[in-house]
């Protein structure tokens, strides 16, 4: 924020962190009460409480090198229904390349977890990706680039963890693994540049929304439109 010094910032940007990080375990602690038998999506036999738990401390040390180049601080002032709006308008927005492979080549029945579970699901397993797949070796480029290395040249790198995990765990043929990566690299370039801009719970604020019409909405709608 204007005239907030690198100590504030660094403390709104952590409270922010910590309400993400309570909303993500409250949601995972909610799921495992009501189903504690069921399996849950890309987690495969590990149980999604403790996972999330772990990852909102990982999560907590992984910012510590990410705020002092300066990335990751809350510097816009007024933060209001606007952004929020903004945030879940380009959440469908970048649902609809995910969507269109789907008609096309459609993905695994299976795919999206039912609802109502995937109401706390998704929030929770959000902070899990967005640990792993975005602070994780974010946080390792701010420890060993030079101190001269530009923001961009941090951030290109991570852009494309995702992607290619993504990738690389796809079952469908070629092309639409190819369509996978380019999709899934929209959606986190997407979700750095808001945090650059705004902050860890803006970029985990993205993925929800993304996670919301692609998983939940269309997750439901798919079921009863293609199989």
């Amino acid at each position: 924020m204007p005239g907030l010094s690198f100590a504030g910032q660094s403390k709104s940007a952590d409270r922010l962190f910590l309400l993400m990080a309570v909303l993500a375990i409250g949601c995972a602690g909610l799921l495992t009460v009501a189903s504690p038998e069921s399996r849950h999506p890309v987690l495969g036999g590990l149980t999604l409480l403790p996972v999330t738990m772990v990852c909102a401390v990982l999560g907590w040390f992984l910012l510590r090198p990410i705020y002092w180049r300066g990335l990751g601080l809350i510097r816009v002032e007024g933060v209001g229904m606007r952004h929020f709006s903004g945030l879940l308008m380009l959440g469908a927005v970048l649902a609809v390349p995910a969507i269109a492979i789907d008609l096309v080549w459609r993905f695994p029945q299976d795919m999206n977890l039912a609802m109502p579970e995937a109401l706390a699901f998704y929030p929770a397993i959000a902070l899990v990706a967005e640990v792993l797949f975005h602070l994780f070796p974010l946080s390792l480029f701010c420890l060993l680039a030079p101190k001269a290395t530009p923001v961009w040249l941090l951030l290109m790198p991570v852009v494309f963890v995702e992607p290619v995990f993504q990738m690389l765990i796809n079952t469908g043929p070629q092309l639409q693994s190819w369509l996978v990566f380019a999709s899934v690299s929209l959606v986190s370039a997407s979700q750095l540049w808001v945090f650059w801009r705004y902050g860890f719970a803006a970029m985990m604020g993205l993925r929800i929304s993304f996670y919301l019409f692609w998983h939940v909405l269309w997750g439901a709608m798919r079921l009863s439109l293609l199989f």
